[in-house]
């Protein structure tokens, strides 16, 4: 185990989107100049929302030659990322391209509107904070503040892990179907990756029965030996768990401060839900626990 930071994955291969695109800058080996030519004639589009535009515009407006624009509109119009009038020979951007960002639209929102109560639960619980989603019956960590103990549990944003071995994993699954459970179980298993972890159907089942009892799920020692999670769910305007919120930290410091942990999970996954705009979320007022071996809590 790393002393410097354990990370919280442990199962299937991560897979983390980190695209960017570079800027053309002289004789950077690294930058592709097709990709300004292509990004050049997005802008063209962004320049003229409401209405098709024709190939001579496009090309007027990234300053190349006709024949390149209308090779790389024909690539992207056979990926389908535009679409050209058989009537007026004008170009658009396809649903299909919108579709690329509106997926991502929400969780980008959510990490936004979450990240100054991420901060202040970092300080209040003095441990790694995440928010997560569930994405094909897996978990990818879309947020994560970590814990500036030198001996800390935190995963990376982009990770993905098992949902079963999970606080946040088990958390979303509470808000799924029986049916809906069975099939991620059927396709991702429930592989045994410490020494609690959930390996029986069933007994997943009846703890989902209890996360969605009390509003909070826990992971003790079942994805990494040593470490602790407490997730709550982060709800949209419509009620429906979107995301779900964590603290986690090695075991020896999180079993001092287990009970206090929860009620701050659940006040804060409330609070960011009301910021996305779900009614009010019913929590028994309870005298905020000390912390243990931590910092005080703030108020």
């Amino acid at each position: 185990m790393n002393l410097q930071r354990t990370r919280l994955r442990s199962g299937p291969p991560n897979r983390r989107g980190q695209a960017s695109v570079a800027k053309s800058t002289g004789r950077d080996k690294n930058f592709i100049a097709l990709t300004e030519k292509v990004f050049g004639i997005l802008a063209a589009f962004s320049q003229n929302p409401q209405h098709p535009i024709s190939l001579e515009e496009i090309t007027q407006s990234v300053n190349l030659a006709k024949t390149t624009v209308h090779r790389l509109l024909y690539s992207m119009k056979k990926l389908g990322y535009v679409e050209q009038s058989l009537d007026t020979g004008l170009y658009m951007l396809s649903q299909k391209f919108f579709e690329l960002g509106r997926a991502g639209l929400p969780y980008q929102r959510v990490v936004t509107v979450a990240r100054p109560l991420l901060e202040n639960l970092r300080l209040r619980c003095g441990e790694s904070v995440h928010i997560a989603v569930l994405e094909k019956g897996l978990i990818t960590f879309i947020a994560v503040v970590e814990s500036p103990n030198p001996y800390r549990c935190a995963a990376i944003p982009g990770e993905v892990s098992y949902a079963h071995s999970t606080a946040v994993g088990k958390c979303l699954l509470a808000s799924l179907s029986e049916e809906e459970v069975e099939n991620v179980i059927r396709e991702h298993g429930l592989p045994k990756l410490a020494r609690n972890t959930i390996t029986s159907g069933t007994q997943l089942l009846d703890e989902l029965r209890r996360v969605r009892d009390e509003g909070v799920s826990t992971n003790i020692e079942e994805n990494i030996d040593g470490v602790i999670c407490v997730a709550a769910p982060i709800r949209d305007n419509t009620g429906v768990p979107i995301a779900a919120l964590s603290v986690s930290g090695p075991a020896i410091r999180m079993e001092v401060i287990l009970a206090g942990v929860k009620e701050e999970v659940k006040r804060v996954a409330a609070r960011i839900s009301s910021m996305l705009g779900c009614g009010p979320i019913h929590l028994e007022p309870k005298a905020a626990l000390p912390m243990t071996g931590h910092p005080p809590m703030l108020h």
